[in-house]
């Protein structure tokens, strides 16, 4: 089924963001639009929650379901850690009710072009590596 209206690409998406995200300039402005973004995320029920949602080795739990429906790859996830699930709010955004192809093509790396990265653990930063592998693995099998 294809959608009516067309999103804008991953790429472009993922520019605008990084855009608007640098032009606050304070880490405190850049850290409340994190926050922000977490309350568009669709929420995932406590039964979503489980090992194989878990994402193994983060220091605070965080979890991410992927579904494969009508030719499109759905996204959600949450976390403990608010940090975490303001991040993962993004790469959501940009994966979610996407094509297998589209995911799997796509560079996400706004994360190093933003203050972000100098804000968090490098365990962190791995975590999140993970979380966007996850989902490209799991197009990969669609």
């Amino acid at each position: 089924m294809e959608r009516l209206i067309k999103k804008q690409s991953i790429a472009e998406e993922q520019e605008e963001f990084i855009a608007d995200f640098n032009a606050f300039g304070d880490w405190m402005m850049q850290y409340q639009c994190l926050l922000e973004l977490t309350a568009d995320m669709k929420k995932m029920s406590e039964d979503e929650k489980n090992d194989n949602t878990l994402i193994a080795g983060c220091q605070a739990k965080l979890w991410v379901s992927t579904q494969y429906r009508d030719g499109l790859v759905y996204v959600k996830a949450d976390s403990e850690a608010l940090i975490v699930k303001g991040i993962v709010a993004v790469i959501v955004a940009l994966f979610d009710e996407r094509t297998p192809e589209e995911i799997v093509e796509s560079r996400i790396d706004f994360i190093e072009r933003t203050a972000i990265r100098e804000q968090i653990s490098t365990d962190r930063f791995q975590g999140m590596q993970t979380v966007i592998r996850r989902i490209r693995d799991f197009a990969l099998e669609c």
